[in-house]
């Protein structure tokens, strides 16, 4: 009798189904191959494909190992990025270059404080630059901004 559900097409979808659901509570990048491979089975059992219990465990087992080794890689990618793709990126995802910003102190040995957005920044600049002055954002470096006196041409 349990060997018969087991064979059944609804079994593997089910448990397909059910693997696919349990990434979204316990999010490892791993039960959704065994998912895939799951499901993959049942409609292969459904079209009459394969039918004994046997064959379903062993591709079972291959399409979810070779699910998991073959596209984890790309799906992690896909739904995190990587440090590949965040340098390839524009470097003004903050949006900041250009933005004009107020001096806040006296540029001491290049280092100095500027406001952004009403927040104080560290910053830095090759000119010598007065607190009261206005300054605009060349480039960041983290939180650290490098600004100038002169406004930067826009390209």
């Amino acid at each position: 009798m349990l060997t018969v559900y087991l064979t059944s097409y609804a079994f593997w979808l089910l448990l397909g189904l059910a693997l696919l659901l349990s990434e979204f509570f316990i999010p490892a990048m791993v039960a959704v191959f065994f998912g895939i491979g799951a499901l993959v089975v049942g409609l292969l059992t459904l079209f009459g494909v394969i039918d004994s219990l046997p064959y379903q465990l062993v591709l079972f087992a291959l399409i979810s190992v070779v699910a998991l080794w073959y596209l984890r890689r790309h799906f992690n990618r896909w739904l995190r990025g990587s440090e590949v793709d965040l340098a390839a990126r524009d470097q003004d995802d903050a949006g900041l270059l250009g933005v004009r910003v107020a001096v806040l102190t006296d540029f001491i040995d290049g280092i100095g404080h500027v406001q952004l957005n009403g927040a104080k920044w560290d910053a830095e600049s090759n000119e010598s630059l007065k607190a009261g002055d206005t300054a605009w954002v060349l480039n960041h470096s983290g939180i650290v901004l490098q600004v100038s006196a002169q406004r930067p041409e826009k390209s």
